[in-house]
């Protein structure tokens, strides 16, 4: 298995690795698992898709799972889709792209421990992470994982004040998307229509925000700029507490009985709102024509020896707060600086 940082890196990934085994005659075929349609006018024309004829074509309608069973697939490619959770005792070997942490660095690599008749060893291959790293979270968890002190339930209740207190919604609209998302059979347009009105006036507020710093600093009025920048930062800030309810609803409403149906209502709302909601996605647009990658060079660094018996294991923190974030300044470098970085992350040297 190879795991890759995006959609769009497993997209890329799989299409070089088929042009190697076709170059090379070798008789395998690999797999490619994602979420949704991928657009990457680098790789063609069209979306791409898991199903699509130019990733997958072999498949024939059948699963995943169930198509990297048999010997026609040696690699299977994942970008958080069976990243975690793929109980498949045929992996041996994991190719490792992405930034690993926590619980999900046990998750993913675990995947590998799984016994199976001919399987008599499992390797990793990381490009990435740091032993140190990945020790540490497994200690996390070795033999038995604890808790250095206890989770506050009620911090549910003071995120869902938070929210409430922005207006962005009130009662009605969150019941009437509750209506809908319970009602038997009920259709994707009574959905869309009762969830699309809070969304929009969300949008426009977005945009009316983005639009008025725009001005300001074509005015050079800073005051300006200060106030709409605010307000593109409390509209992210809210759009990143929805999110964080959500997920700590979920997580503590399996052990917390709240016995408050109004909580259970907004985490079904945010989970609407959230679907359709699309500000704070831009991304600011940097020249990179000019700076071409002419060489790269990786130093192995061994096998890596991380003995779990040895020192503390560490104990989990609690979640103390949530929802209690700010929107983060961009870190800002030169150019040179930039490639510096990169050229000391290849390894390039003159020599």
């Amino acid at each position: 298995m190879v795991v890759v940082a995006s959609r769009q890196e497993a997209v890329r990934w799989q299409l070089a690795i088929d042009k190697f085994i076709k170059d090379r005659g070798y008789a395998i075929r690999s797999l490619v698992a994602f979420s949704g349609e991928v657009t990457d006018k680098d790789s063609g024309p069209d979306p791409f898709t898991e199903t699509s004829q130019t990733l997958n074509p072999n498949l024939r309608g059948r699963d995943i799972r169930e198509a990297f069973k048999g010997d026609e697939y040696q690699i299977l490619l994942v970008a958080n889709k069976f990243q975690t959770g793929f109980d498949q005792p045929l992996l041996c070997g994991r190719y490792v792209d992405k930034r690993l942490a926590g619980i999900q660095a046990v998750q993913t690599l675990s995947r590998l421990n799984r016994a199976h008749p001919g399987k008599d060893t499992t390797y990793v291959l990381d490009f990435v992470n740091n032993t140190e790293d990945v020790l540490a979270a497994f200690k996390s968890y070795h033999t038995t994982a604890e808790l250095s002190d206890v989770t506050d339930p009620n911090l549910v209740y003071n995120l869902r004040a938070k929210l409430d207190a922005t207006g962005h919604y009130d009662d009605f609209e969150v019941d009437r998307v509750v209506a809908v998302e319970l009602k038997p059979n009920a259709k994707q347009s009574e959905l869309a229509a009762a969830v699309e009105p809070v969304v929009d006036r969300l949008q426009k507020k977005y945009k009316a925000a983005q639009e008025a710093l725009k001005l300001a600093k074509d005015k050079k009025d800073k005051s300006a700029a200060e106030a709409a920048q605010n307000e593109l930062n409390a509209l992210l800030l809210f759009q990143s507490d929805m999110g964080a309810f959500q997920r700590f609803y979920t997580y503590l409403s399996q052990i917390f009985d709240y016995g408050n149906t109004d909580i259970e209502k907004r985490s079904i709302f945010y989970k609407q709102v959230l679907r359709l909601l699309e500000f704070g996605r831009e991304q600011e647009g940097i020249d990179l024509s000019k700076v071409v990658l002419t060489h790269h060079k990786l130093k192995p660094q061994g096998k890596q020896s991380m003995p779990l018996d040895e020192g503390e294991n560490p104990k989990l923190e609690p979640l103390t707060e949530v929802g209690g974030g700010s929107v983060q300044e961009k870190q800002k470098a030169l150019m040179s600086e930039i490639i510096k970085k990169v050229n000391d992350l290849f390894r390039w040297r003159h020599d």
